[in-house]
């Protein structure tokens, strides 16, 4: 049987110590050194996340909570859908993990900046 609810937890763990305490070490710890990323402009391996997070550092995003509006899994598989700031811009993240090994080996995802001027008055979550 897989641990579904453990890994909700090690995903959640993993995003927020990285992208949320843009913690480089967190990299090492949660994803496993052959990582496949499906983000064309990112990577694969534990590199092409380092070099995000530092990107993400100099341009300035500051260290924050992630907040998860929706966290779902099934099987081996995470989806995120999150609360991301960028560049003073709030951002909804989905981002979807496989599971091996108790470390994140794939990734997928789909990001969207807040519009200043939505079509609707309808929330992004």
């Amino acid at each position: 049987m897989i641990p579904v609810e453990k890994n909700k937890q090690l995903v959640i763990t993993a995003y927020q110590r990285i992208f949320g305490d843009l913690d480089i070490t967190g990299v090492d710890e949660f994803m496993s050194k052959d990582f496949l990323q499906h983000n064309p402009s990112t990577p694969d391996g534990q590199d092409g996340v380092k070099a995000l997070v530092e990107m993400l550092i100099s341009q300035g995003v500051p260290k924050q909570k992630i907040e998860f509006k929706h966290v779902l899994a099934e099987g081996d598989i995470v989806s995120l859908h999150s609360r991301y700031e960028m560049a003073g811009k709030e951002w909804r993240f989905i981002d979807i993990y496989r599971i091996e090994n108790d470390k994140l080996v794939e990734h997928w995802d789909a990001m969207m900046q807040m519009p200043d001027a939505p079509a609707n008055n309808n929330s992004m979550f």
